[in-house]
């Protein structure tokens, strides 16, 4: 495997680590609007623009990995 390819993969692990973050996240946010005792100090509305950020990063870093790449490295010349 050549860096850039790594570096594909590394993004696209990433993108699955921010899109855990925002199931727990929205697990969460699933948790206060049911009422359940928690102890936050965080408003809802934060906890919504969170998973928002999470989903949106996720969907670039997945999405978008191979132009990254080729942002990053350069062309494909093979």
């Amino acid at each position: 495997m050549q860096p850039r390819d790594l570096f594909g993969v590394a993004l696209r692990v990433l993108g699955v680590w921010f899109l855990y973050d925002a199931f727990n996240a929205g697990l969460y946010l699933a948790m206060k609007e049911a009422n359940l005792p928690l102890n936050s100090q965080v408003s809802m509305t934060q906890d919504k623009l969170l998973v928002g950020f999470y989903l949106a990063l996720a969907f670039v870093l997945l999405v978008l990995a191979n132009r990254i790449v080729a942002l990053c490295y350069g062309p494909d010349r093979a």
